[in-house]
């Protein structure tokens, strides 16, 4: 190759021609050819290796970072899970505790209604013993009085004194009668 190259050379200075200002001489592109090989040589050789490496290190770096933000997905998605199960069972305790809390009230409730309405009873019983006592204690009253008052009426109708407790029994019996046919 470099017998070619030295004969175009030579044959290229055999010849005076005119040189073409876009196309490069002979020797231009044979040492352009030298030094890019050498280039890709120690391009190869020198700088490709680091570069590779950083390559490396970032795709690994890359996979590390998927990995863990996966990891932390799933994290945070048991952590919600956790959250919401907690979440529904402070939900089920508190309505369990307001349903015993009303279960507790409606048995009191009942507790006192049923004891309001003993006493109501109790007191209802006791006001109609005392009325009965009272009525019994009026109706004796008003049977003496009206002995008293049959026994003067008749004793001024026939004009002679009566005996009040001999007349008693009549009046009482009437008095009987009177209450009976009510």
């Amino acid at each position: 190759m470099l017998a070619t190259l030295s004969a175009l050379l030579a044959e290229a200075a055999e010849k005076k021609e005119t040189v073409n200002p876009v196309l490069p001489t002979t020797n231009e592109i044979v040492y352009g050819a030298i030094f890019f090989v050498l280039l890709l040589i120690f391009m190869w050789a020198v700088c490709l290796p680091p570069i590779k490496k950083a390559m490396r290190q970032r795709d690994e770096q890359v996979q590390a970072d998927l990995e863990a933000a996966e990891r932390a997905n799933a994290e945070a998605e048991q952590v919600r899970r956790d959250y919401d199960a907690t979440l529904a069972e402070a939900r089920a305790e508190a309505a369990r505790i307001v349903e015993e809390a009303r279960h507790a009230a409606d048995v009191r409730r009942g507790e006192l209604i049923g004891a309001v309405e003993t006493e109501v009873a109790a007191k209802r019983q006791a006001a109609l013993a005392e009325l009965e006592a009272q009525r019994a204690a009026a109706l004796g009253d008003l049977r003496d009085e009206v002995a008293g008052i049959a026994a003067q009426a008749a004793s001024q109708v026939v004009q002679q004194p009566l005996d009040a407790a001999a007349q008693r029994s009549v009046v009482d019996e009437y008095v009987n009668q009177a209450i009976a046919a009510r």
